[in-house]
């Protein structure tokens, strides 16, 4: 095609000026929009816009494309003149309903939605549009029957099924959500929200109340996928396939190894490299057919590709739980005697998989330099030796590149430093990508404080995030879900930023700057902020109180603080185990970290029984930090309430599963907005477990 200037000098040459020509660009225009072409799309409006072609279609789609691009006041703009234009034109009525919903008018919305509806009532969108405001405003009746007709309407559109489903889900209705989402999945498999929404309920639901076979095909499909976080999985791979494994396992012939019914269930091999295992008898399992496979490679057993490709996969599943399986002291003989070997006769791919399920590699290139520089065409072996080599590597490289602002003074900070260097946390493989999920602040924390909602004063172009204590990274990846966000990372371990760093990378993000940094030390960053996320880090700090005042230091009048704190009613069996851990003097060795574990897997710390019920149980740095951290400090209500009072902030709202709004809702349905602290209290101490994860909620600084 021409280039657009070329096209419209050949239009002036020919003096084609007319009605019908107009017509045609507009045409042309909506053509390359509808193709998803929007850079022409874009060139084509705007040359409209510049011949004073007053068309409503052209503000009308020109409004969405500025929209999407977070031109919000533009986007505006440009949806009032194509109503001015046509008033009886649906579409610009929908999508200002959209902008009005997210700067948190949510009457003006409805009202937007109401109208596009009256003018089309066939108009699939607005009905679902109009139902999300419903729900928002708990009138779940009105909001089913919308997001309904919109399937009515329109049964090839996917959204209203995900939302209907999420409504279901809210009312208890599992096994009807978990249907609509797999007719959403199956109209747009590539949709992140639709994945989202099904991982949120696998893990939240009993997966025994689906249909097996839609489960195993749905969980399958999953699995491939590298943008979801599959450890959410982790009790559906349980339910589908522990059995089966076990009894693969053992029967098991240890003469032959013979590995083959493995390699042919591929979800078994995936769940391997993706998920880690929260299952006692699985583990125990697994932790047995390694020793026999060390025993058999350590006396040059001779194995073929596809015994390699399983004992690959279980290097994969033991270097993501840290090493967590307890050793006995004849493996760690065993295991030293293969690394012995292969660095007198050279090493290969067997011994390099076997290895990788006791040590991780990049911490053996004293004893074994050639694994710096080994390669295979075996893509198994690529993908560990990726996993345990390349990565730690490219860690290493980038922990040169991460600013240092200030001195790590305080005793408590350098201990907790000292822990998360030696295990980072948490550590993870793939996670949801929030980059596919912009919203404004409004709607970004509307959606996790509702029913409550706000109407953010924050008006800038662009909006500067902190994420105080960011660990491996996972925060700042969910970060991504801002607008026109700067970000600001930081963390006391250089290990655990480094990771972050690759991961950021990997998701080639590039508005994100780390800093190795302690809270207390904060103002070194000569910065205000918008919005302070900072979860699971001031309950480590010897004074959390200070801390919070330092991040306050530097949050904006009228700036957002989400926060994350451990409850003392819901920790009460953590702080029994931990009491032990302390009166016995246990230090947080990986040796005796994983004795811990042995004994309550065995029976002989009965009174820890339920930690087994914890992921946080299967993967080394996630029970150090749960049981084992160097200092924590615990929360009451009451206590929130008081610092809340204190420090002049504003109460938005915990962001917790649906299903216990639900249990408040039941219990103070006088309270709309779900933000009397008092009754929650109340409710806590009738259900301590509401707040197991942690206190998480949102402040706002008046």
């Amino acid at each position: 095609m021409k280039g657009f200037g070329d096209l419209y000098k050949e239009k002036k040459k020919k003096n084609q000026k007319t009605k019908s020509s107009k017509e045609q660009i507009i045409k042309k225009a909506i053509q390359f929009h509808s193709e998803g072409n929007i850079s022409e799309a874009s060139k084509y409006y705007e040359y409209c816009l510049n011949q004073r072609f007053n068309d409503h279609r052209v503000f009308s789609n020109y409004g969405v494309i500025l929209q999407n691009q977070g031109k919000t006041q533009k986007a505006e703009d440009s949806y009032r003149k194509a109503i001015e234009l046509d008033p009886n034109f649906a579409f610009p009525h929908s999508n200002l309903g959209n902008i009005l919903r997210d700067q948190g008018k949510t009457q003006q919305a409805e009202d937007s939605y109401r109208k596009a509806i009256e003018l089309d009532p066939n108009f699939a969108i607005a009905h679902c549009n109009l139902g999300t405001i419903c729900k928002g405003q708990g009138r779940n009746k009105e909001a089913e029957s919308l997001y309904r007709k919109a399937i009515e309407l329109d049964s090839n559109f996917d959204t209203p099924y995900s939302n209907l489903g999420n409504l279901l889900i809210d009312l208890g209705k599992e096994k009807e959500a978990f249907d609509l989402f797999i007719k959403a999945k199956k109209l747009k498999p590539s949709n992140l929200l639709i994945d989202l929404s099904i991982t949120s309920l696998l893990k939240n639901s009993d997966p025994s109340i689906f249909n097996k076979i839609k489960l195993k095909n749905l969980f399958d499909i999953l699995l491939q996928k590298n943008d979801i976080e599959h450890n959410s999985l982790s009790q559906v791979f349980q339910f589908l396939y522990k059995d089966e494994m076990i009894s693969m396992l053992e029967k098991l012939d240890s003469d032959s190894l013979d590995f083959k019914t493995f390699i042919k269930n591929k979800p078994i091999i995936n769940g391997l490299k993706k998920i880690i295992f929260c299952d006692t008898n699985l583990e125990k399992t697994l932790t047995i057919i390694r020793k026999i496979i060390c025993s058999k490679i350590a006396n040059n057993y001779e194995l073929n590709d596809e015994n390699l490709e399983f004992i690959s996969a279980l290097g994969e599943q033991c270097f993501m739980n840290e090493y967590i399986y307890s050793i006995t002291e004849e493996e760690n003989k065993l295991i030293s005697k293969i690394i012995k070997n292969s660095k007198s006769n050279n090493i290969d791919e067997k011994k390099i998989a076997i290895i990788s399920c006791y040590r991780p590699l990049y911490k053996l290139f004293d004893d074994l330099p050639l694994l710096k520089s080994f390669k295979s065409d075996k893509k198994h072996i690529k993908e560990l030796l990726k996993l345990q080599i390349i990565d730690p590597l490219e860690e290493n490289k980038l922990s040169k590149s991460i600013k240092r602002l200030g001195q790590i003074n305080d005793e408590i900070s350098k201990k907790v430093k000292s822990q998360y260097e030696e295990n980072p946390y948490p550590r993870w493989r793939y996670c949801y990508n929030y980059t596919f999920q912009k919203t404004t602040i409004e709607q970004a924390i509307n959606n996790e404080i509702k029913p409550n909602s706000i109407s953010s004063a924050v008006v800038e172009s662009e909006i500067k995030v902190l994420i105080a204590g960011c660990g491996t990274g996972q925060q700042i990846l969910q970060s991504q879900r801002y607008k026109n966000a700067q970000i600001t990372a930081i963390d006391l371990s250089l290990p655990s930023l480094s990771y972050a760093k690759r991961k950021i990378n990997e998701f080639r993000i590039n508005n994100v700057k780390l800093i190795q940094l302690d809270i207390l030390d904060v103002y070194l960053l000569k910065e205000q902020f918008d919005i302070i996320e900072c979860g699971g880090v001031l309950h480590h700090m010897q004074d959390p109180l200070k801390g919070l005042q330092a991040l306050l230091s530097v949050l904006k009048q009228n700036g957002y603080l989400k926060l994350g704190l451990y409850s003392e009613l819901a920790r009460q069996g953590i702080i029994q185990a931990k009491n032990y851990i302390i009166s016995n003097k246990i230090q947080s060795t990986e040796e005796n970290i994983r004795n811990f574990r042995k004994k309550i897997i065995s029976g002989k710390l009965n009174e820890f029984d339920s930690l087994k019920n914890s992921p946080d149980f299967y993967s080394l740095s996630m029970i150090r930090d749960l049981c084992f951290h160097e200092q924590e400090v615990r929360f009451t209500i009451h206590k929130l309430e008081e610092i809340f009072q204190s420090e002049k902030l504003k109460f938005l709202g915990f962001t917790i599963p649906e299903h216990l709004k639900y249990l408040y809702k039941k219990s103070f349905s006088e309270d709309k907005e779900q933000t009397n602290l008092k009754n929650w209290e109340i409710l806590e101490k009738t259900n301590q477990h509401i707040f197991g994860g942690m206190y998480q909620f949102w402040v706002h600084k008046i």
